[in-house]
Formats: C-alpha cells, sequence, structure tokens
C-alpha cells in the first residue's frame, strides 16, 4: 500500500510497534486511547527526548511482556522528492 500525508514544519511523526500499546487481557483501544493521551501532554518534548517520555508515562520504562520500538521524528521542513 502506499499513502500520502500533508504535514506542517515542527509536527511529529511517531511510528511505534503493537508492544507500546497491547496490554493482555485490554481492548486495543484502551491502549490507543492511552497513547494519544500521553502524546498530548508531551507537545514541547523534543525528538530525542519523546521516545523516552512515553516509556515513563506509559509505564514501560523498567522493560515490557512484548518487544517495543519506537520512532521518533521532528518534521521540521518540506523536503522535494528527488
Amino acid at each position: 500500500p502506499q499513502a500520502n500525508a500533508t504535514y506542517t514544519p515542527g509536527d511529529t511523526l511517531v511510528l511505534y510497534t503493537d508492544g507500546l500499546i497491547e496490554r493482555r487481557g485490554e481492548d486495543i483501544d484502551a491502549g490507543l486511547t492511552r497513547l494519544t493521551s500521553t502524546l498530548a501532554t508531551c507537545t514541547e518534548f523534543g525528538a530525542e527526548h519523546l521516545a523516552d517520555a512515553l516509556l515513563a508515562r506509559l509505564g514501560l520504562a523498567c522493560g515490557a511482556n512484548d518487544d517495543i520500538a519506537i520512532v521518533v521524528v521532528r518534521l521540521d521542513r518540506t523536503t522535494r522528492p528527488y
């Protein structure tokens, strides 16, 4: 699949695996809500600190039952396609 999205310079893109939001015995919507609520409290964080803040605020700083990968990218300027 292919998709396009527009953004405003200064936006932040957060990519993550399911281990960040899924909890055993819990609906995935609860995990998505927890993530979006947490992200809303971290709007002033730079990209370099956001992943650590997410792990800490989601209670995962000491580890989890599932693997977790997070990629945080600050979209600072518009780039032209090659």
